[in-house]
């Protein structure tokens, strides 16, 4: 126990000096990351350009489907593979400079192959995205790792708060440049050079994330290579979930969150189809989400500091069952803007909790097991909701669809008012 204390202490330490320039590095990398995804956000845009492809429910709601799959297979193959490791940083950089190749490979394929048959470029365009959620899983398994060891404990809720807030407020900047492109009319390629720009922004932004400064402490006991091992993603699963009750009403909870929440990618084309959202309404749709995370985030992020992350988590669950009740009864594209202005609101608490909460509620020498399994849960809910949810509004519509996840996201917002922010009695669960 005295060791484990000990290595948490000489982390602190060894990060105090750095804390200043890792929080700048990281403002900046984000924002940059920030303005490319407020242009191309996968439940705005592309929902948007793909829907002039696919005009079913079903198969829009694959393509983040098929992403988080390929994002659960390496997350499964290599998460044991985290343990004990001294550094994050080299691993997060190889997968994000991967994972924002994609942009690249899609703005080839807008520009210059926007006149193949639709069936074999809607097939190339979701085979692209299947490669992005491979390299988005490497990138998942070591960012948060990392950036829980470069940034001081003490200053962890703001940090993210404000970092949050930029992002926000640089993704508006973003989603502006994103619909005045869109809304000047022209062809197809339009949202090709939309991610051309965006893998500019994107790359350089890497660069930026690699002068992070983080020490090269382990977090637990490096895993052991034999033949023998027994030890492995589900078998590491199976004994937290039975070990410590709090994490399993966390998972559950967020999984059915989760599930609850992938509503909310079928909103803009729900609006462009049946209430007649325009692309220039689009790039204000956008810029609310926006404008409203930035001002959640810095909320947040002040309230983490002095309560903790598990009360911004549980206001924020009542948002989205807010954003669900609107969503039912919404009859004008105008409805879109105060529904998406709630739901920034809510996800603002939930990108601030969902994945940083985890460390607070597990001993220091188990977070790579702990956020290995919130995370990987997260990402299995978030693989099969946005299926499940297009199928659901194929079969019943999109209000009755709304009205079920309202019933979804309830009894997961009550499940999560139970869960304790803090670890276990036992300093190590056993193995």
């Amino acid at each position: 126990m005295s060791q484990v204390k000990d290595a948490e202490a000489l982390l602190q330490e060894q990060i105090q000096p750095h804390a200043a320039r890792n929080m700048t590095i990281s403002v900046v990398e984000g924002v940059l990351d920030a303005i490319a995804m407020g242009m191309i956000p996968l439940n705005t845009v592309v929902t948007y350009f793909i829907s002039d492809y696919v005009n079913n429910s079903f198969l829009i709601g694959l393509l983040p489907t098929l992403q988080a799959v390929c994002n659960v297979l390496v997350q499964i193959s290599l998460n044991n593979k985290m343990k004990g490791r001294s550094r994050f940083r080299p691993l997060c950089n190889l997968g994000t400079g991967l994972y924002r190749c994609s942009w690249l490979i899609i703005s080839i394929l807008i520009l210059f192959f926007n006149r193949m048959a639709p069936v074999g470029f809607v097939c190339a365009f979701y085979a692209i995205y299947c490669y992005s959620g491979l390299c988005q899983g490497l990138t998942m398994l070591t960012y948060t790792q990392m950036m829980n060891k470069v940034i001081p404990n003490r200053v962890k809720g703001r940090f993210f708060g404000v970092r949050g807030a930029f992002n926000s407020a640089a993704g508006i900047i973003g989603a502006q440049i994103g619909g005045a492109i869109i809304a000047s009319g022209g062809d197809v390629k339009r949202f090709g050079w939309l991610f051309l720009i965006a893998f500019v922004l994107d790359i350089i932004s890497v660069l930026f994330q690699s002068l992070l400064v983080e020490p090269a402490i382990r977090m637990g006991e490096k895993e052991e290579k034999s033949a023998h091992s027994g030890s492995n993603f589900f078998k590491d699963m199976s004994r937290l979930m039975r070990q410590d009750h709090n994490l399993a009403r966390y998972v559950v909870a967020m999984f059915l969150i989760t599930i609850g929440l992938s509503f909310f990618t079928f909103q803009t084309a729900h609006s462009k189809e049946a209430l007649g959202l325009t692309g220039a309404q689009l790039g204000w749709v956008t810029s609310i989400m926006y404008i409203f995370q930035t001002a959640g985030s810095l909320f947040w992020g002040w309230v983490s500091d002095r309560k903790g992350y598990h009360l911004g988590m549980v206001v924020g669950q009542a948002g989205f069952v807010l954003y669900l009740v609107l969503a039912f009864f919404a009859r004008s594209a105008e409805a879109t803007y105060l529904m998406t202005a709630i739901y920034g609101l809510a996800v603002s608490a939930n990108n601030l909790g969902a994945r940083n909460m985890v460390f607070k509620m597990c001993p220091y020498e188990e977070r790579v097991v702990y956020y290995g399994v919130v995370n990987m849960m997260l990402t299995v809910a978030s693989a099969t909701a946005s299926m499940l949810t297009g199928a659901l509004i194929d079969w019943i519509g999109y209000a009755p669809s709304a009205l079920a996840c309202l019933c979804v996201t309830i009894p997961g917002m009550l499940l999560l008012a139970r869960v304790r922010e803090q670890p276990p009695q036992d300093a190590r669960l056993a193995a």
